[in-house]
């Protein structure tokens, strides 16, 4: 079988570093079996590479990494589909095929999407626990964040108070300012600069107070447990760091 797992020369500086990306042109299985083969941190993920430090390139080699230009690692990605862009101050956490060639990416960033927002999700959050509903399509337990659409012409941030005021009552008030945690990017192709995108925002219930009493069909828990039931599309930006 052929090498697919790629990596080029450490030379891109970072943290007093430098560093090189380890790829495969092959599929993001492929690469996540080698990096956990090679003992590389699942924090290193970047979207569609790892990244290395310097002085583990020749391990990673040893490992059977096929060493190239930097150049020919990005071609290859591009011609593969498995690019992942993204903006400085963006990490790309995961991604998901959709149906119809397409594909959903999940990204830590706090920049306003590049296209259209079509809806918003709210990560409300207090001391330890988060807000969900339950998941009633799934037919087995399971978690949701409140979500609202957003139409067309309306600002998210409009969107936004809506929601933390239906399932939050006036407590939506007391609590943030809200902040981007990351958004949710439709790609069709691999342009990505129109592509929809759902923000997800947190509201942190402010000190040690007893959380408010949310909405009727709403209720608090423990973050991780949250997390491990959410869809995989959201977990990541409610998974504790």
């Amino acid at each position: 079988m052929a090498v697919a797992v790629l990596i080029d020369p450490p030379g891109w500086p970072a943290h007093g570093r430098l560093w090189s990306h380890l790829a495969s042109d092959l599929s993001l299985e492929e690469l996540h079996a080698f990096a956990r083969r090679a003992g590389v941190p699942d924090r290193s993920f970047e979207g569609d590479h790892y990244d290395v430090p310097e002085e583990r390139y020749a391990a990673m080699v040893a490992a059977g990494a096929l060493p190239v230009p930097g150049r020919e690692l990005v071609r290859r990605l591009q011609r593969s589909g498995l690019r992942r862009p993204k903006r400085r101050g963006e990490r790309v956490l995961a991604s998901f095929p959709q149906p119809g060639s397409g594909r959903l990416d999940t990204l830590l960033s706090p920049l306003p999407p590049p296209g259209p927002v079509r809806a918003v999700y709210l990560l409300a959050v207090a001391r330890t626990q988060v807000l969900v509903l339950p998941d009633g399509a799934t037919g087995t337990e399971g978690f949701l964040l409140p979500r609202s659409e957003v139409g067309p012409g309306v600002d998210p941030q409009v969107a936004l108070a809506e929601l933390g005021g239906s399932v939050l009552g006036p407590a939506w008030r007391y609590g943030g300012p809200p902040v981007q945690v990351g958004y949710l990017r439709s790609v069709r192709g691999e342009r990505v600069g129109g592509s929809d995108s759902e923000l997800v925002v947190r509201w942190r219930w402010p000190g040690l107070v007893a959380p408010p009493q949310p909405a009727a069909g709403t209720s608090w828990v423990d973050v991780g447990q949250a997390a491990a039931l959410l869809p995989v599309v959201v977990a990541p930006l409610v998974r504790p760091s």
